[in-house]
């Protein structure tokens, strides 16, 4: 791992810094070693799947086809480089292209709509208040794929629009949970759309008129062309789809769209993909629905203007093992083991409950393009490269081992159970830091730590903490958990050593913060005493300050009740609008300052500057609402720690699609020794500051022959290092030409950081 040591230092010299500096900047993704049973994993901070949607795409004008996948869970796109020989499935994660992606809503689908070579997007228009679809045209700059939001002027809203027959224009209309086609229906070199109908009931067919009126296909004009496309119907909680006997009439006689729609309540939601499965030149359809588990394939006898279903495999592909995927399924076709044969993917397309760790159900074609026959080659693809925790991710940072290096343990919400229902599976996982001190590698070495899975009949969602509440100068344990109660451990191993708990104890202290408890342990009213800070669903925050002494904690267990504040500094994880913000506090403290980060259910990160005289009211200043302009997914959880010990704080990110992302930040670690135990190292002091040819430092620790020293210039350069030979030490500088340096003293794995200018 390289480390910019100037860039490192220079913000050393920054040491705070205002809001616009940390909205502003972008922090870089890290690329860290997972090894999961015994198998180094190729994607392991790609983050996670649970309702994947995929498309084929250049990212980098190479011309060969990469993969886009857009998770409904979060609303994230996700890019991946194709690195596959012919006949191999293989891609790399590679989130460098993801920043030129439009933010984006419920379903993206990469097209080609004006045949230029380079994809196009179309997409939800949530984010416009209306339901319809808005389209990006693709383009290439400096290597990599970006887009241009097309403007339709012609309506109010900017998304695709159709003509009424009295003159006024309505939005082309999509349901929030359906997942359209937008595809060639009529074969006449422009895409069309097909797309369920309001009730879902019937699909309808939106055709494209551009090559019809004389324009190129650069211009998309769009009409209503058949309100029962297919003539089939889709009868609420039915199995199979209702066929219609005559190519000229609707499986379910009406004498008008409106009509059938105000006469069937609504079946769910949809999903959609078009294609011709027999060569014939017509379109066939297999749809997902929102409450049954299969892929329903309907075979078209009709023509390329009339869309005719006669035929239907319920359970497809049912010569082969079918989709068997609970709760709305969503299926695709594209080429993933670059054979120059289209493959047939399923996936969930639900963002709540449903598959989460058998994602991605890839069938191979080993037969043709023109009448393909599919295979299942497996059902997790690309997930088993990742660490995915099922859904949910909530990590902390300790060194379980003593062994001076940050180890990871994260809970999830739970793995999905399908049987019996409603059963959660919820652990605790640990991986164990097997790399260096500047090189950090982690293997997952249990994925039951201490044990919690014991609780999945009552408790779930687990949130751990490490910190010291008993002053004993060891690590203690708290874990959160789905009902706003929290799972206490004593560490009774003494300082410096692995850590090992006494009984685990649920329901401490009668605390309970109402849903979804996220701890943090620190002393925030600096009295020598563990407080706690406590996230919830709710979106607020929630401040016990501890009522006992430093071996024995206490705490009131009321949220409201004084001194507690159940609305810490006025911190609100919920966006406007929305009545849940799934706050997930992280407080780090720079000796005479602490900050506090949280996660939010949207997925930014929100940070603020504890102000002392607010803690049982008023509000913190708010430093940033998008630190480091992050968007991991929804319901994030935020760790920080120096892990290469580079002096730069490290962000581990967690989502609720179970995966994880590492990021470097642009804050120094300073005062900060995150859930290490407790410092062995005193503070230091340094003078004259300017110095001519001699700095002194000045040790109180007694243990100062085991303290090193290094300075470094601007430039990232060691110009010097050495150890102190006495609590008093003084360096010679002659050598070192006028200028700004930094002086790092390290003890263990402990270190000090102080600026000073030579004269």
């Amino acid at each position: 791992m390289q480390r910019d040591l100037h860039f490192i230092l220079t913000l050393l010299a920054l040491f705070f810094f205002g809001k616009s500096n940390l909205k502003a900047q972008i922090f870089n993704r890290l690329n860290i070693d997972f090894i999961v049973n015994n198998v180094q994993l190729k994607n392991p901070l790609a983050g996670g799947l649970n309702a994947p949607q995929f498309s084929e795409v250049d990212l980098n004008n190479d011309g060969k086809q990469d993969l886009y996948i857009f998770d409904r869970v979060g609303n994230v796109h996700l890019t991946f480089l194709n690195d596959g020989n012919p006949g191999e499935t293989s891609y790399t994660f590679a989130p460098q292209f993801i920043e030129n992606f439009p933010p984006s809503f419920n379903f993206v689908l990469l097209r080609d709509y004006n045949r230029d070579g380079i994809e196009d997007i179309f997409s939800h228009s949530d984010d416009e208040g209306i339901p319809g679809i808005k389209v990006y045209k693709g383009k290439h700059v400096d290597g990599k794929i970006a887009f241009d939001r097309l403007q339709f002027t012609e309506f109010q809203f900017n998304v695709l629009s159709l003509e009424l027959p009295n003159g006024t224009r309505t939005n082309l209309p999509v349901n929030r949970p359906d997942y359209p086609s937008v595809d060639d229906i009529d074969s006449d070199g422009d895409l069309d759309i097909i797309a369920p109908s309001i009730t879902g009931s019937f699909m309808i067919y939106f055709r494209n008129l551009a090559l019809e009126k004389g324009f190129t296909t650069d211009t998309l004009i769009f009409e209503l062309e058949d309100g029962c496309w297919g003539n089939f119907f889709i009868t609420p909680f039915a199995e199979e789809l209702t066929l219609s006997g005559a190519i000229d009439s609707c499986a379910f006689s009406f004498t008008s769209h409106q009509q059938i729609e105000d006469r069937h309540n609504p079946h769910g939601g949809s999903t959609v993909l078009t294609w011709d499965l027999d060569n014939d030149g017509v379109r066939e359809i297999s749809l997902g629905d929102l409450i049954f588990p299969k892929i329903i394939t309907a075979f078209n006898g009709g023509t390329k203007q009339t869309g005719w279903m006669i035929d239907q495999d319920i359970s497809f592909p049912s010569y082969n093992e079918p989709v068997d995927i609970p709760e709305f399924p969503g299926c695709f076709y594209l080429d993933l083991d670059n054979d120059g044969l289209k493959d047939f993917v399923a996936a969930p397309n639900n963002i709540n409950s449903t598959l989460d760790k058998k994602v991605v159900w890839f069938y191979k074609n080993i037969q043709s393009n023109e009448e393909p026959l599919f295979e299942l080659q497996q059902k997790d693809l690309l997930v088993k490269d990742m660490l995915d925790l099922g859904s949910g991710a909530n990590p902390a940072f300790v060194d379980y081992n003593a062994d001076g290096l940050l180890d990871i343990v994260a809970g999830n919400f739970s793995f999905f159970q399908e049987e019996p229902p409603g059963t959660r599976d919820p652990h605790l996982f640990l991986f164990q830091n097997i790399g260096t001190a500047d090189e950090p590698k982690f293997e997952l070495t249990d994925d039951d730590w201490l044990g919690f899975h014991q609780f999945f009949q009552n408790s779930w969602a687990f949130a751990p903490t490490f910190g010291d509440l008993d002053s004993d100068g060891d690590l203690d344990l708290l874990v959160g958990e789905r009902f706003g109660n929290l799972f206490y451990a004593e560490n009774t191993a003494g300082p410096g050593n692995p850590l090992s708990f006494g009984p685990i104890q649920f329901g401490w202290q009668g605390i309970n913060v109402g849903q979804f408890s996220t701890p943090q342990i620190a002393d925030v009213n600096r009295d020598g005493l563990s407080d706690l800070v406590i996230g919830e669903r709710n979106g607020n925050i929630n401040y016990f300050p501890n009522q006992g002494t430093p071996s024995e904690p206490d705490f009131l267990p009321e949220p409201d009740q004084t001194p507690n504040n159940p609305e810490f500094g006025k911190i609100d994880a919920a966006a406007p609008g929305f009545p849940t913000g799934y706050s997930a506090p992280l407080l780090f403290d720079f000796g005479d300052k602490f900050w506090v980060l949280t996660g939010t259910q949207l997925g930014w990160l929100k940070a603020c500057e504890i102000d002392p005289d607010s803690l049982e009211e008023g509000s913190f200043p708010l430093l940033t609402d998008r630190f480091g302009n992050l968007m991991e997914g929804t319901r994030t959880k935020p760790a920080l720690a120096d892990l290469d010990k580079d002096g730069v704080l490290d962000l581990l990110v967690g989502n609720f699609r179970g995966g994880l992302g590492i990021f470097k930040t642009n804050v120094t670690t300073g005062g900060l020794v995150p859930t290490r135990e407790v410092s062995q190292f005193s503070d230091f002091q340094i003078y004259p500051n300017p110095a001519a040819n001699l700095l002194t430092i000045q040790v109180t620790n007694e243990d100062f022959k085991m303290v090193k020293f290094a300075i470094y210039d601007t430039k990232g350069r060691r110009v010097s290092k050495g150890e102190l030979t006495h609590s008093t030490t003084r360096i010679n500088l002659s050598g070192l030409n006028a200028g700004i340096y930094f002086l790092e003293l390290r003890m263990g794995e402990e270190k000090r950081i102080r600026k000073f200018i030579k004269e």
